[in-house]
């Protein structure tokens, strides 16, 4: 799920680090337990950036659930949490290098792709063994790709399609996925997880794979049919429940995040008409009025960070040759993307209330980040690169982007639960690394 990315000029953005103003704060639980804290997730979870895992510098290290139990512990210092986390280069990842006097971004190594930059970073030779290991017990569950519709079978999507999605996502490897005859389901390893607290921030690749995929199924391969196909709002609402009442059982207590607006990230606001500065040519996609049609781009469409090497061979800058419908989620794909989050955020509120656990707004994080937000006297908007929050691939946020999360979840949890978990320090952790 390696994705394009276009190549982009800019001045290096330095930001300092600040010193802690949290030392010292007496902290207590308040009506929580922390003695075993559980996070569930996806990419965001697992602590994806730069479009791979990791951890040259503590990247992998510093995904938001690591750094919410490092402050945990300042409470409970006999707190075990373990995660998952890559060596060096870890999958290979996007970065910046200097050429040419002009800071340029570098895609990944992609062994089938057989024009791969010189400087592009594959895996790391620790790679191939990483998450080899099934007898450990993690409590950072976070996968990269999953989707609420894999936790398990039911509604659109069966065991068996849970089962083969598990065993072909290398970020999903650390975790003991069964056998053709006696499958271990996601929710399986929730059920046994004996969380006292948890994280839940599973949702957003149910919407976020049909939108990055320009409102398509994906049905070039078997596993990116199943990634972006929306799920039935139906089914997401059952399966949540069947998360939250696992936690429930068990007598956990915890946080749901809502799903962020998808289209509001860099991924669909970096290649704009503006910064074309010509027209663009679009197909629409299948899901719009007229599939197949061929138009001009408005500031209505959203053109994806993919379609930026498609533009710089001359593709969609003219009627003969539009740019495909799976660069460009256009104006009616758009809307279908944000009424879906609608619905599923309405579900997780819900489902929070029903069950009496705290609800991290994500969503209006977001929005409120649109407007531009301050930590540490560093200012912070969701611009690609230069914003400060996000990493090279324009959907994940980097290191820093992880601690502001972090603390929003933490602001969360001493609200609804009365506990005094001190915030970290953003300053000190690492936003992009420039060469």
């Amino acid at each position: 799920m390696k994705k394009q990315l276009f190549i982009l000029s800019l001045s290096a953005l330095a930001l300092s680090c600040t010193k802690t103003e949290f030392d010292n704060v007496e902290t207590n639980a308040g009506t929580a337990n922390f003695a075993n804290y559980v996070a569930v997730g996806n990419s965001l979870t697992q602590g994806y950036q730069d479009g791979g895992l990791h951890n040259e510098f503590g990247q992998h290290g510093n995904s938001y659930p690591s750094i919410i139990a490092n402050q945990l512990k300042k409470i409970n210092p006999n707190l075990v949490y373990v995660q998952p986390t890559s060596s060096g280069s870890g999958s290979g990842y996007i970065h910046l290098a200097w050429i040419n006097e002009k800071i340029k971004v570098i895609k990944a190594y992609d062994i089938d792709n057989p024009n791969n930059h010189p400087m592009a970073i594959d895996d790391d030779p620790t790679w191939a063994t990483w998450g080899q290991n099934k007898t450990i017990k993690y409590n950072n569950l976070g996968i990269a790709g999953i989707k609420l519709a894999n936790v398990v079978g039911g509604g659109n999507t069966s065991d068996a399609v849970n089962f083969f999605i598990s065993n072909v996502n290398e970020n999903a490897r650390f975790l003991d996925w069964g056998t053709v005859a006696n499958k271990i389901s996601y929710l399986d390893h929730i059920k046994n997880s004996n969380a006292t607290f948890f994280t839940n921030w599973l949702g957003n690749n149910d919407v976020l794979g049909w939108s990055t995929n320009g409102g398509d199924d994906g049905f070039e391969s078997q596993f990116n049919e199943y990634f972006s196909r929306l799920t039935d709002v139906t089914e997401f609402r059952n399966k949540y429940d069947s998360v939250l009442t696992a936690f429930q059982k068990m007598g956990a207590k915890g946080v749901c995040a809502t799903i962020p607006d998808v289209t509001s990230i860099p991924y669909f606001n970096t290649v704009t008409l503006e910064a074309v500065d010509k027209d663009v040519w679009i197909t629409e996609g299948p899901y719009s009025n007229n599939p197949g049609n061929v138009r001009k781009a408005t500031n209505e469409d959203l053109i994806l960070l993919t379609a930026s090497d498609e533009l710089a061979i001359g593709n969609g800058l003219s009627q003969a040759k539009p740019l495909a419908h799976d660069f460009v989620l256009d104006k009616d794909e758009k809307l279908i993307s944000q009424n879906r989050v609608i619905a599923y955020n309405n579900e997780i509120r819900a489902l929070a209330s029903k069950y009496n656990f705290a609800l991290a707004d994500m969503n209006a994080f977001m929005r409120d980040l649109k407007s531009g937000l301050t930590f540490d006297g560093v200012d912070f908007n969701p611009e690609f690169i230069s914003g400060g929050v996000f990493s090279l691939d324009g959907v994940h946020p980097n290191t820093r982007g992880y601690a502001i999360i972090a603390n929003k979840f933490i602001q969360v949890i001493n609200n609804f639960y009365g506990s005094t978990i001190t915030p970290v320090p953003v300053g000190n952790y690492r936003g992009i690394t420039f060469p």
